[in-house]
């Protein structure tokens, strides 16, 4: 059993109010300190600064014991106040990568079994997953759209594509693809409005030209 030196949590329910007006919050708060052991075998638990930095003001000192129960390290959670190694970061960030992808092909098996249901399941997991809006991550919302406007699930389709927009707003094929979507789905309106945004930022995209002109050419004349 080493010594301890770093920031821990302690995950408990907040208390709030003095008697008759004491109340508990009914979800529970991760309290950070910075923890470290003294000659005593003891653990001082620091305040910290919004930084993440710790001070000088002791909050507590308690015995080893009831700290290896009470409190966990901070790399047991994603913790703004611990610092991330690059090397960290990037396998964060391959490991939410693989497990994006992982969940796009439940997702395309779902849909081609006619399983919606589970494959909007497979969509919630990819939305809960952390490092999600990195620019190299864009395709698979894309893709996953691609199959959901080929199912017919056309708002589901746009909202992947939307997902995909919120990482790349500059991406004119995005726009194509949900004016697609919206065209298919009878919004002729919407569709245009999205072509023109599409070619706004590519004015030569040929397939979003031959789209609109088609698309225009449907809306009655007012």
């Amino acid at each position: 059993m080493g010594d301890v030196a770093g920031i821990f949590y302690e995950r408990k329910k907040i208390e709030a109010g003095t008697m008759a007006t004491k109340r508990v919050h009914s979800q529970p708060h991760d309290l950070h300190y910075y923890c470290k052991s003294n000659t005593k075998g003891e653990v001082e638990l620091f305040y910290l600064k919004p930084t993440g930095e710790p001070t000088k003001m002791l909050m507590d000192t308690i015995d080893r014991a009831d700290f290896d129960t009470r409190f966990q390290d901070c790399s047991t959670h994603k913790c703004e106040l611990k610092a991330v190694s690059p090397q960290d970061a990037a396998k964060e960030k391959a490991a939410a990568k693989v497990s994006l992808e992982a969940n796009l092909g439940k997702g395309k098996a779902h849909m081609s079994l006619g399983e919606v249901d589970k494959a909007r399941e497979a969509f919630e997991t990819m939305s809960k997953l952390d490092n999600l809006y990195d620019k190299e991550n864009k395709h698979i919302f894309n893709e996953y759209g691609i199959e959901l406007r080929r199912a017919q699930l056309y708002d589901l389709a746009i909202d992947n594509y939307n997902k995909a927009l919120e990482i790349d707003p500059n991406d004119e094929a995005l726009y194509f693809n949900i004016a697609r979507a919206l065209n298919e789905s009878g919004n002729t309106q919407a569709a245009v409005e999205n072509l023109q945004k599409a070619l706004k930022l590519k004015p030569d995209f040929a397939e979003a030209k031959m789209l609109y002109g088609a698309v225009t050419k449907s809306i009655p004349a007012r």
